[in-house]
């Protein structure tokens, strides 16, 4: 896929580098040395700081995916659309304070919120570098450079917040503190971004904007319109069982979920690097009429994401025991949020890159309708589940709405561009995941867990990736692996 490939390689590279850092940082440092109720501040203050960002964007980073072509000419300054980004989220960052000093105010006054309330100031600071860098991110990536932000944000931005963290494990500093420095980063990891951007020679800074016909600027505040109301139910589909954990019961609840949650997401990892750089690919094929490339696209998207998927969901499985070694014994209690959401995550991989082909087509608007109807079920779920069975039903409320949606998202598709990315290598996948689990049971556990760990998660990876090799269940992965053993000159 070239482009797409090199970048979603680099991405995941970045990304699971960035892992390491994030797994010494929340499974080993912070149960040790933040209490439960100060890890569930950290997830509310970004929680809090992802929503308020989104609001400040306006929508607009839809329409520059959608849109920068018709702008793009490096040697006029891509028509002045960098200016026109920063006079926009200028606007937005405006009505966010308005946003913070209302929403400010009933935190305040809600007894529940408690702890956090006192640390609530600090969504200013962390919004505002979370806004700049989502507009440089962004902005760099039409340019198709996508692996860049990722290398901030999945390794800087966890890389900071391991130095944050060294003066409070020896007592030079105190929890406030710390999240001030936490807070902070996000503004440091945006001039990072920009520092980038200029040294790219791509920080056009003239505002002699390029002529925009009447339609293409209704057609721009259109999709940003909805983009606005479709990023803001995203991103509150990712915080909201943050939130409701913390309402229903408290910070503590809500430091154990984020924590097991943490797990979780080491599965849907690997397809942010191509959720980067695909839209823009994607967004240039739509230009071109070239539904037939994003066809194969979207195929290859789906297998290759649902095997690498399978393949971390089933190490995480295997592992429960082991992670509950690595953990205080209190976070126990969250091991199905593990379970249910990783799985969650292998059927959103599956689901490849339909929700860029949806957005980035003139049925856009779908996309938002989608989103919302996700938030409302996972409302709905975690009041209704909640009550019943804890963070587990936070958990629950995740994998029935994403169950939703994907099929939603996969007729869409289909009726709309006859495309259906599906075939029968996408159940020899589930069948060689299925068969795993079978031989995993077979494997005596050790003593000392991390040999466990090791020896446990090898042979299942040799079984799983040599099965499918085997039966040629992807091009990519056979590929790859033809292409290291040539590398390494293994005859």
């Amino acid at each position: 896929m070239g482009i797409i490939g090199r970048q979603a390689i680099k991405s995941t590279i970045y990304i699971y580098v960035g892992v390491i850092i994030g797994f010494l940082v929340r499974a080993h440092l912070f149960p040790r040395y933040l209490s439960e109720a100060e890890i569930g501040v950290i997830a509310l203050l970004v929680s809090y700081g992802s929503i308020f960002a989104q609001v400040a964007i306006l929508g607009f980073n839809h329409a520059a995916i959608r849109y920068f072509p018709y702008f793009r000419n490096g040697a006029r300054g891509h028509g002045g659309f960098l200016p026109l980004y920063i006079l926009v989220i200028t606007l937005g960052f405006l009505i966010f304070l308005v946003v913070y000093g209302i929403t400010g105010q009933f935190l305040i006054e809600d007894g529940q919120t408690g702890l956090f309330a006192q640390y609530y100031y600090l969504c200013i600071p962390l919004t505002a570098g979370l806004l700049l860098f989502m507009v440089m991110d962004n902005y760099n990536t039409v340019l198709y450079n996508a692996s860049t932000g990722v290398l901030l944000r999945e390794f800087g931005l966890r890389f900071l917040m391991l130095l944050a963290l060294i003066p409070l494990v020896y007592g030079v500093i105190n929890f406030e503190q710390f999240a001030r420095l936490y807070a902070g980063s996000f503004i440091l990891i945006a001039i990072l971004m920009i520092l980038f951007v200029i040294w790219r020679g791509e920080c056009h800074l003239n505002f002699r904007f390029r002529t925009i016909e009447r339609n293409m600027m209704k057609a721009m505040a259109g999709i940003s319109v909805f983009g606005f109301i479709t990023g803001l139910t995203n991103v509150a589909i990712l915080q909201v069982n943050n939130i409701l954990i913390s309402e229903f019961y408290n910070e503590s609840q809500t430091g154990i979920y984020v924590t097991n949650f943490f797990f979780a997401t080491l599965v849907l990892l690997p397809s942010r690097g191509l959720n980067k750089i695909a839209p823009t690919m994607i967004s240039d094929a739509f230009k071109n009429e070239d539904i037939d490339l994003i066809g194969r696209i979207h195929n290859k998207s789906t297998i290759n994401q649902q095997l690498i998927g399978m393949l971390i969901f089933i190490g995480l499985y295997i592992n429960l025991p082991n992670i509950y070694q690595i953990l205080p014994e209190s976070f126990a209690a969250g091991s199905w949020v593990i379970v249910l959401t990783g799985l969650a995550y292998v059927i959103q991989m599956t689901g490849g890159v339909g929700s860029a082909i949806i957005g980035f087509s003139e049925l856009y608007r779908i996309n938002t309708y989608l989103s919302i109807l996700q938030l409302g079920l996972l409302v709905t779920l975690n009041i209704l589940l909640l009550p019943g069975f804890g963070i587990t039903g936070a958990a629950w409320a995740t994998l029935i709405a994403i169950m939703v949606l994907n099929i939603l998202k996969f007729v869409v598709i289909k009726k709309k561009f006859r495309i259906q990315p599906y075939n029968s290598k996408h159940l020899v996948a589930l069948g060689v995941a299925l068969f795993c689990l079978v031989i995993e049971t077979l494997i005596p556990a050790l003593d000392q867990f991390i040999l466990d760990i090791l020896v446990r998660s090898s042979l299942i990876t040799i079984i799983f990736v040599g099965i499918n090799y085997m039966l040629k269940t992807s091009e990519q992965l056979n590929d790859n692996i033809n292409k290291t053993v040539r590398l390494l000159r293994i005859p």
